[in-house]
């Protein structure tokens, strides 16, 4: 179900976040497939902290523009 809605270049922010005010850290998907650790989306990460590319699980995972 998520796959098929994320793809390449989608904005992203952990699941838990309930509204664009909660976001801390916003990711820009440059790779799905699979991955050590059992992660399948590989995310480039810009936020407080300096910015790096490191893998995530998909269901981690939410669209920021499905975020109130």
């Amino acid at each position: 179900f998520w796959r098929s809605l994320v793809k390449v270049g989608d904005l992203v922010t952990y699941w838990h976040k309930k509204t664009q005010q909660d976001i801390t850290h916003v990711g820009i998907v440059v790779e799905l497939g699979k991955f050590a650790g059992g992660y399948d989306t590989l995310v480039s990460w810009m936020g407080k902290r300096k910015a790096e590319v490191r893998p995530e699980a998909g269901h981690h995972l939410t669209l920021v523009h499905n975020l109130p």
